[in-house]
Parts: C-alpha cells; structure tokens; sequence
C-alpha cells in the first residue's frame, strides 16, 4: 500500500514500511497510521522495519512516532533502515540506548 501527504510518500509491504521526503508535524500522522498497521501484521511477532533511505528529514513529532511504536512493540524490534538523516537523529539523541528496542542497522 502506498499514501502520501504532503511532502511525505509512505509504502507499507506487511511489517515494513518504508519512507521517502519528510516527517514533520504535517505528516507524522500519516506515519503513525502505517506504523500501527505494521506492528499488527502477521502474528504479531517480528521485527517491524522502517527504512529511511529515501527520508531527508524528521522532526520531533516524526521521532516521537518512532517512540510511540517502540512501546507499543514491547519486546518485539523496531528496526531502522538505510541510514542518512533519520539513523543520524536516533542515534544522536541516543534513543537506542534508552529503548534498546531499536535497532540502527539491523
């Protein structure tokens, strides 16, 4: 499934979505929806992946998406694909360290 909002193309294949332009407060509900429909896919078990490619920017409320995901996974991976600037700010604000659920790289 692929949607788009503004600067943000959103395509979604079962528990991996992948992002291309921006996450700002104009998109990240857009993102929030997708994210939630790939933490139910399948059994419920399983690594949920983001690749950010094709991402050239994400703000504060595109991150706290990212949070939000983190908890409602719980134990379950939120793997961060393909580097570049969202890898950047995760890993600069040391989220994986406080939610070792995510994982930069795979």
């Amino acid at each position: 499934m692929e949607q788009k909002t503004g600067q943000l193309r959103v395509r979604r294949h079962g528990a991996v979505v992948a992002l291309s332009g921006e996450v700002d407060l104009n998109t990240s509900a857009l993102l929030r929806s997708e994210l939630l429909l790939a933490c139910e896919f399948g059994e419920g078990d399983g690594d949920v992946v983001v690749d950010f490619t094709e991402l050239t920017f994400i703000g504060s409320s595109g991150l706290h998406v990212l949070l939000e995901t983190a908890r409602v996974l719980g134990s379950r991976r939120l793997v961060l694909l393909g580097g570049g600037w969202g890898a950047y700010v995760v890993n600069l604000l040391g989220l994986t360290v406080r939610f070792p659920n995510i994982v930069v790289g795979g």
